[in-house]
């Protein structure tokens, strides 16, 4: 690695703006926690905003790293199994929401339902594929139209 002018070594900054690092299991259980308790004390809509708040600066118009949207589903999923309690697929999707906009992906946080007998889901979609589910079941739900930013 080169010595770069401002002090930083070329290598690892090129190597954090390239891709990002893979979540880890423990910050993914914490914030299912705060998602937990913002959505008890705010609401969902307060909520999703502050997750968008969080992360506009981060998410970028590039193109999705396959490898880090696994990696980031893969923690999200094991720390829901090793949460105390339960954690719905509400709760998770919106903390996977939030792991893959604060790694610079554009991700959509999608709720659906169907009406009989009434059901709701939510799942998240990259590039319009779900991430954290299947297409068949995502299929089985009407989605709801997205939320306004802001609110």
């Amino acid at each position: 690695m080169s010595a770069h002018p401002d002090g930083l070594t070329m290598g690892m900054s090129r190597a954090r703006r390239s891709t990002p690092s893979a979540p880890s299991v423990a910050p993914c259980v914490f914030a299912l926690a705060a998602v937990k308790v913002a959505l008890r004390v705010a609401g969902f809509a307060r909520t999703l905003h502050l997750i968008e708040w969080l992360t506009c600066r981060r998410v970028g118009g590039g193109c999705v790293v396959p490898d880090f949207v696994r990696a980031a589903d893969r923690a999200v999923a094991v720390a829901a199994a090793l949460y105390p309690g339960r954690a719905l697929c509400l709760e998770q999707s919106l903390v996977l929401h939030y792991v893959l906009r604060h790694g610079g992906v554009s991700s959509t946080l999608r709720i659906g339902v169907h009406p009989y007998p009434f059901a709701a889901h939510a799942w998240v979609e990259c590039d319009g594929e779900p991430v954290n589910d299947i297409r068949e079941h995502t299929r089985s739900y009407t989605p709801l139209p997205n939320p306004p930013a802001g609110r």
